[in-house]
């Protein structure tokens, strides 16, 4: 393991939960992404934003870990959208993978 870190908040707004990251998400980090947005998903919000204003960096493990959440989401009728995308690593595999449509991220 290479130390990356990744941490996160989540804030309830009513129903709506708000997932702030912070660090990067890699294939070291992204299983703590998957367990933070699974206990999010977990307490049954009406609707999931994740916040990645705070992201430095994302690979394909992470976007991977965000893309499952989202099809999680789904099952259970949660939408799940992503924001805060302006990291230009982060920018440039959304858009090369369309994940920036998918995720709707802004």
């Amino acid at each position: 393991m290479d130390g990356t870190v990744l941490e996160y908040r989540t804030v309830f707004h009513g129903e709506r939960a708000v997932v702030r990251l912070y660090g990067e998400i890699d294939m070291d980090s992204a299983p703590d992404l998957t367990t933070a947005l699974a206990l999010c998903l977990e307490t049954r919000p009406h609707q999931v934003i994740v916040d990645l204003s705070g992201v430095a960096f994302c690979d394909c493990s992470g976007l991977d870990a965000l893309l499952r959440a989202r099809d999680h989401a789904a099952v259970r009728g949660i939408p799940l959208t992503v924001t805060g995308v302006t990291a230009p690593v982060v920018v440039r595999l959304f858009a090369l993978t369309g994940a920036d449509v998918a995720l709707g991220a802004r």
